[in-house]
C-alpha cells in the first residue's frame, strides 16, 4: 500500500506541475524532473517506497529504450545518411574526445572521464524532435541536420552499452579477459538481434491471429523483458535488451501496432524514471555548490556549442545553419539520465561528482527554450547569413523570370515544369550539397540564403516576376516575404504553408497565394471525388480555386454558407467544356466531323480557336493543326467521356 500511496501521490504533483510548466512553454519532461525534485528527500521527502520507485523507474528505462529502437529504422538513417554520418559521427566523436580529455585533465579516472564525456555527448531527443515539429521546422536544413545528429547519438548507444561493463571495469590496461568479454558480449548482442529480427514478427504474426488484445500487450512486455534479461545474462545492460528488442521489430509490419499498444504504459513508466532521475538531486547539494554547477553547466553549453558551429563552418556550410543547430543541441540529453542511473549500480561516480553531472544535466535541460530562442536570434542576423557563393563570376540577368527559394522536391517540381514550357528562373537554396547536385546538371542554382537583402537583389527580384518561396522554414519564408516587399511592393509571391494555422499571417505579411501542404491535400481529394461523379474539369477547378482564394476559411467554418457553392450536383445537365492539341497529338491532320466522338454524337463542337481567333463557321470540316483549341458542348458524363478519349490522342 504504501508504493501505490507514493504512486498516487507522483502522478498527482506531477499533473499540477506539467499544467504549470506547459503553461510556460517548457517541455513536459522538465516538469517530471521537477516533480521529482520537490517530492524528493532534499525537498518535502514526501516518498517513503524509494526502492518500489526505482524498480518501476528501471521498468521505464527498458520501456523507452525499447521504443527508442522501434523507431531506429535503417530506412530513416538512409534518407539522411550524410545528416547522420557527417555531422552526426563527428560531433560524436569530437565531442567525446574533448570532453573526455577535460575530464581527465580535471582529475577523473579514464574509465570516468570515457564514460563522462559520452554522458555529456548527448542531448535530448525527445525534447528537441518534439520542438522541431511543433515548430515545423523538421523538414528545414537546421532541422534535418539537428535530426541527422540525434539519430547518430542515439546509434552510438548501441556499442557504448554493449562495452559499459569493460569501460566501468578498466584498471588501466587491456587485458585477455576484458577482450573475451567484448568480444562474448558483441557475438551474443548481435546473435539476439538476428535470431529476434527473424522469430519476433512471426511470433507477432501467430499472436495476432488469436485477435486477443490482452494477450497481444502481455507477449510484449514478455519479449521486452525477456531479451533484456538475456542480454544482462551476455554482460549488457538490460536497457540494451530492451534497445535490441525494439530494433528486432523496426522496419517489421508489426511495429507501428506494438508502439500503439504500448504508448499508454510508455508515458507512464517513463514519467516516473524521469520523476525519479529528479528525486535523486540533492537540492542542499546544488545550493552549495551553486556557482561549480553553474559554471559546469556553463562551459558544456559552450564548448559543445563551439565543436557544432565549427564542424559546419570547417565544412564551409551555412554558419546561421550552424548557430542554430549548435545552440539547439548544447544540452544534456535524457539518455545521459540512463547512463548515469546505470553507472550507480558500480559506483563509478562519487556522490559529488555523481551529483555535479546530474544537476549540471537537469539545469542544461531546463535552459533549452531559452538557449535555442538565443540561437535563432543570433543565426538571422546578416552577419551570419550566407552570401551567394557561384563558381560563375556573376548570375545571369533575367527579366520576367520566377525566383524559385528551396530546391527540395516542391522547388524541383516546379523547376523542371517552368523548363519544360521555356519559363526562365532562378534558383536560391541554403544546401550546398543539393546546389552541387543541380549544379552539374545545368540547372540555375545558387547558394545562398533567402532572407537576405543583396541575395533577393542578386536573383533578379527587381525584374522578376514572381517568387516562389517553396522551403518548409516558416519563420525563413515570413522574414523573406517581409524583406522582399520592402524591396519591391508589386512583386508576387507564392508561399508554401505547413499547416492552415500558418496561412493568414503570410497572406498579412504580403503574400499573394499561399498554399497550405495539409489542405492542399483535402483539395486534391475533393477534385478527385467530383470528377469521380463526372462533374465538368472546369466547374471542378472553379470550385476548389474558390476554397483556395478564400484562404481556406470554408474548412474551419463550421456553418453551412450557401455562398461557398457555386452549382448544386443535381442542377447540371449540359455545359461546355475546351480541349488543347498538343504539339505530338494524334490528332493533328484529322478532320473534326470523322472524329469517333463527333460521328457518335457524344459531344457536339461548337467552336476552334486557331491563331488566338474564335471560328464557328464551318468548322465540321476543319482540319485539326497543333495549337488548336476545341470548343465543346453536351452532357457532363459526355463530355468527360470526351475528354477521356481526347486526352487518349494527345
Amino acid at each position: 500500500m504504501v508504493l501505490l500511496s507514493d504512486i498516487i501521490l507522483i502522478l498527482t504533483f506531477s499533473v499540477a506541475i506539467i499544467v504549470i510548466t506547459t503553461n510556460l512553454k517548457l517541455p513536459p519532461l522538465i516538469g517530471f524532473l521537477l516533480t521529482g525534485i520537490i517530492i524528493g528527500p532534499s525537498v518535502l521527502n514526501l516518498v517513503s517506497s524509494l526502492e518500489g520507485i526505482e524498480i518501476l523507474a528501471e521498468i521505464g528505462i527498458m520501456l523507452l529504450m525499447f521504443t527508442i529502437g522501434l523507431e531506429f529504422s535503417l530506412e530513416k538513417i538512409k534518407l539522411m545518411k550524410k545528416n547522420f554520418l557527417f555531422f552526426g559521427g563527428f560531433q560524436v566523436g569530437i565531442s567525446l574526445i574533448i570532453f573526455s580529455i577535460l575530464l581527465f585533465l580535471f582529475g577523473l579516472s579514464f574509465p570516468q572521464s570515457f564514460f563522462g564525456g559520452f554522458i555529456l555527448t548527448l542531448s535530448s531527443t525527445a525534447i528537441i524532435l518534439k520542438s522541431l515539429k511543433d515548430k515545423g521546422t523538421v523538414n528545414t536544413p537546421s532541422g534535418m541536420k539537428m535530426t541527422g545528429i540525434l539519430l547518430f547519438q542515439d546509434a552510438a548507444l548501441i556499442p557504448f552499452l554493449i562495452l559499459m561493463p569493460s569501460i566501468v571495469n578498466f584498471k588501466g590496461t587491456f587485458s585477455s579477459d576484458i577482450l573475451v568479454d567484448i568480444t562474448v558480449s558483441i557475438i551474443g548482442i548481435t546473435a539476439l538481434l538476428l535470431i529476434g529480427r527473424f522469430l519476433l514478427p512471426k511470433l507477432f504474426t501467430l499472436i495476432l491471429d488469436f485477435r486477443l488484445p490482452e494477450l497481444f500487450m502481455v507477449a510484449v512486455f514478455v519479449i521486452i523483458f525477456g531479451i533484456a534479461f538475456i542480454a544482462h545474462a551476455l554482460g549488457a545492460s538490460l536497457a540494451m535488451g530492451a534497445f535490441i528488442a525494439g530494433v528486432a521489430l523496426s522496419d517489421t509490419d508489426h511495429a507501428h501496432h506494438v508502439n500503439t499498444e504500448l504508448i499508454p504504459s510508455r508515458h507512464l513508466f517513463n514519467s516516473i524514471f524521469f520523476i525519479s532521475i529528479g528525486m535523486f538531486v540533492d537540492v542542499s547539494f546544488f545550493t552549495s555548490n551553486a556557482f561549480a554547477i553553474v559554471s559546469f553547466t556553463f562551459a558544456i553549453v559552450i564548448i559543445k556549442a563551439i565543436i557544432i558551429f565549427s564542424i559546419f563552418y570547417f565544412s564551409k556550410h551555412s554558419k546561421s545553419e550552424g548557430i542554430i543547430t549548435a545552440f539547439g543541441l548544447a544540452h544534456i540529453g535524457e539518455f545521459s539520465f540512463i547512463l548515469l542511473k546505470l553507472s550507480q549500480s558500480s559506483n563509478l561516480y562519487t556522490d559529488y561528482f555523481y551529483q555535479i553531472f546530474l544537476s549540471s544535466a537537469v539545469l542544461s535541460m531546463f535552459f533549452i527554450p531559452l538557449i535555442y530562442l538565443l540561437g535563432e536570434k543570433f543565426a538571422h542576423k546578416n552577419r551570419f547569413k550566407t552570401k551567394i557563393i557561384d563558381k560563375t563570376p556573376t548570375i545571369e540577368k533575367l527579366v520576367n523570370h520566377t525566383i524559385i527559394a528551396g530546391f527540395g522536391v516542391n522547388g524541383q517540381n516546379i523547376a523542371r515544369t517552368l523548363k519544360l514550357i521555356g519559363v526562365p528562373f532562378n534558383i536560391i537554396e541554403a544546401n550546398p550539397t543539393t546546389v552541387k547536385v543541380f549544379k552539374e546538371q545545368n540547372f540555375p542554382i545558387h547558394y545562398g540564403e533567402l532572407d537576405r537583402k543583396e541575395n533577393l537583389i542578386s536573383m533578379g527580384l527587381n525584374n522578376a516576376s514572381l517568387l516562389v518561396i517553396a522551403i518548409s522554414d516558416i519563420d525563413g519564408a515570413k522574414r523573406a516575404i517581409k524583406l522582399a516587399k520592402s524591396i519591391r511592393k508589386d512583386i508576387k509571391i507564392i508561399v508554401r504553408a505547413n499547416y492552415h494555422s500558418q496561412v493568414e499571417p503570410l497572406y498579412r505579411l504580403g503574400a499573394d497565394l499561399v498554399l497550405s501542404q495539409d489542405l492542399e491535400t483535402s483539395l486534391t481529394f475533393l477534385f478527385n471525388i467530383l470528377k469521380f461523379y463526372k462533374l465538368p474539369d472546369h466547374l471542378i477547378r472553379i470550385q476548389t480555386n474558390l476554397l483556395r482564394k478564400e484562404h481556406y476559411k470554408f474548412f474551419s467554418n463550421t456553418a453551412n454558407d450557401k455562398n461557398w457553392k457555386i452549382t448544386s450536383f443535381g442542377e447540371l445537365e449540359k455545359d461546355n467544356e475546351m480541349f488543347f492539341v498538343s504539339t505530338d497529338s494524334k490528332l493533328i491532320g484529322k478532320t473534326i466531323l470523322k472524329l469517333p466522338v463527333i460521328q457518335d454524337e457524344v459531344i457536339k463542337i461548337i467552336g476552334v480557336i486557331r491563331d488566338d481567333i474564335v471560328h464557328t463557321e464551318g468548322i465540321n470540316s476543319y482540319v485539326l493543326q497543333q495549337y488548336d483549341t476545341l470548343i465543346f458542348y453536351g452532357n457532363h458524363s459526355n463530355i468527360q467521356m470526351a475528354i477521356d478519349w481526347f486526352e487518349s490522342q494527345n
